[in-house]
């Protein structure tokens, strides 16, 4: 499946774009008007229960549970062969830096695995294939960028040609094998690790998780901003669904 159908689905499918399929369904049903009226309403209705805070922070919550934070992983015996780093997204208008840069997911990831590399000396592989900005650098090319110039950090390997988690979890364990390492660590947000340690089973070399990146609730809990409806927890939500999406699509693969 070509990325541009895969993201077309996933707008579909997730509010508030799959607010378009309710909308083209109250439509054909204009002849029965109790109908179009209430598939109208549920979709108004679950676009606002995905922006509740509350909703967001549960779904959110019920991914990074899985794979929870490690005190000093670095101390953690046996310690792995390498240090695999995930790519996410850039931001391509970033003038102030020349042009362009990781964005912050992905900027996470990178923080995460220079700390990784300051306590451990432990080879870097960067994950993620060519991306449509003008420049037409790969992911893995913009966050090599990035390990250098900001923490001068080597790079030891670029893979540069996955689209999906799937695919880095493919090509990754390829480069790896070939190179004689046995395990590693995997770099990716903690609601993020679930589907890449699905995606990264299996294979030739022993993949640990070092997720980064937890708390992504909103800090309205607990108080009156919990219950009323926001962007950012809409947006929050959009991340807990893309993912437990992936993973019942991986489950049927």
């Amino acid at each position: 499946m070509s990325i541009v159908i895969s993201r077309t689905l996933e707008f579909l499918l997730l509010p508030p774009g799959n607010l378009v399929p309710f909308l083209l369904l109250a439509i054909a049903l204009y002849k029965w008007r109790g109908w179009m009226l209430a598939v109208l309403l549920l979709g108004v209705v679950q676009a606002i229960f995905f922006s509740l805070p509350v909703v967001a922070d549960k779904l959110l919550g019920s991914l990074e549970k899985q794979y929870p934070p490690k005190a000093e992983l670095w101390l953690k015996l046996p310690q792995p062969q390498a240090i695999v780093v995930l790519g996410a997204e850039q931001n391509p208008q970033a003038v102030e830096y020349g042009g362009s840069i990781s964005g912050s997911t992905e900027m996470e990831r990178l923080n995460y695995a220079a700390f990784l590399y300051q306590q451990t000396g432990l080879p870097i592989l960067l994950s993620g294939g060519t991306t449509a900005g003008p420049e037409g650098k790969s992911e893995a090319r913009y966050m090599q960028e990035v390990l250098k110039r900001m923490f001068n950090i080597p790079v030891k390997w670029l893979e540069d040609r996955s689209h999906t988690t799937w695919e880095n979890a493919q090509y990754t364990d390829e480069i790896l094998a070939q190179a004689g390492i046995q395990s590693a660590w995997v770099i990716t947000q903690s609601w993020h690790m679930p589907r890449a340690m699905q995606a990264f089973a299996n294979r030739q070399i022993t993949y640990i998780p070092a997720p980064t990146t937890f708390g992504s609730s909103n800090f309205w809990q607990h108080q009156w901003m919990w219950w009323i409806p926001q962007s950012t927890a809409l947006n929050r939500s959009q991340i807990a669904l893309h993912e437990w999406f992936g993973i019942m699509w991986y489950l049927l693969r």
